[in-house]
């Protein structure tokens, strides 16, 4: 998985903090689903990333921790990052700077990517009601026991049963 961050410097508002999780088995906290609401798009590429901040994200990459995410249209869950026709979703995670060109503010969390398909921007952000995605840190400890890794390809429920917690609830 890659990413690419391109670095400029503005002003603008602040970002919203992620909305809290559910508190799991090993300190493992699992977030709710959240509606896709685009922090940038730009419609001539068909790319665009959602934002999320989450506090003390830096520390989960400080510890060797690791997070999944997961992305649900309609009933259907699979992990990131996913190729589609003609288009990519990814994720990435930590402390982004702010950006001139995207109008965003630095912050710390998450940043979901799509890229290169038009009708997904739309319809992702137009159909919020049944396509979320949510992420689940998990703790270095529970990574080491368990040989979880943010290439694992597994999907929520074998995620949710390697690290002890019931896929029922979320």
């Amino acid at each position: 998985m890659s990413s690419v961050l391109i670095i400029f410097s503005c002003s603008g508002e602040d970002g919203k903090t992620g909305p809290p999780g559910k508190d799991g088995n090993a300190n493992v906290i699992v977030s709710d689903w959240m509606p896709i609401v685009w922090t940038w798009e730009d419609y001539q590429t068909a790319d665009a990333f959602m934002d999320v901040p989450v506090e003390d994200m830096t520390s989960y990459l400080d510890n060797g921790d690791v997070v999944v995410m997961y992305i649900k249209n309609y009933s259907r869950v699979e992990a990131l990052p996913s190729s589609f026709s003609s288009g990519y979703l990814s994720f990435d995670f930590g402390t982004f700077p702010a950006s001139e060109s995207f109008e965003t503010n630095d912050f710390e969390g998450f940043r979901f990517y799509s890229e290169g398909n038009l009708s997904i921007l739309n319809i992702f952000q137009n159909d919020s009601e049944k396509i979320d995605v949510r992420y689940v840190p998990v703790p270095a400890n529970v990574v080491e026991t368990t040989g979880l890794s943010m290439d694992s390809k597994l999907n929520l429920e074998e995620t949710m049963e390697l690290i002890g917690m019931d896929s029922n609830q979320y």
